[in-house]
C-alpha cells in the first residue's frame, strides 16, 4: 500500500480497518511522521509535514490524542487520530 492509498483509505478508517494487514499499514503510515527514531511523534513534525503553519495551534488541534507527559504524539494517540474526534471532543465543541 502506497501513502497515496493510505490517505485515500484514512479518509474512511472502516475501510483500512478491513484490510487483513491494517495496523501494519498504519504503522508504515506512522514510520513516514515519525522522523527521529525515537518512536512519538513530534507535533511540531506532524504539523511541518501536513503543512500546517505556525499560525495553526496543533497542540490545540491534536489535544485528544497527543500525551500530556511529553506533548507528543505515540502510536496508539495516532490510530485514533485516525478514528477521528472523541465523542468527549465533539461535546467541548459544541
Amino acid at each position: 500500500m502506497g501513502f497515496e492509498e493510505f490517505c485515500a483509505a484514512a479518509l474512511s478508517v472502516h475501510q483500512l480497518e478491513a484490510l487483513d494487514r491494517w495496523e501494519q499499514h498504519v504503522r508504515c503510515a506512522y514510520e513516514l511522521f515519525e522522523k527521529d527514531g525515537n518512536r512519538p511523534i513530534v507535533i511540531e513534525e506532524l504539523a511541518s509535514e501536513l503543512g500546517l503553519g505556525p499560525s495553526i495551534p496543533v497542540h490545540a488541534v491534536l489535544n485528544d490524542w497527543i500525551r500530556h507527559m511529553d506533548g507528543k504524539l505515540s502510536f496508539l494517540g495516532f490510530v485514533k487520530l485516525l478514528r477521528g474526534p472523541s465523542s468527549r471532543a465533539l461535546a467541548k465543541a459544541q
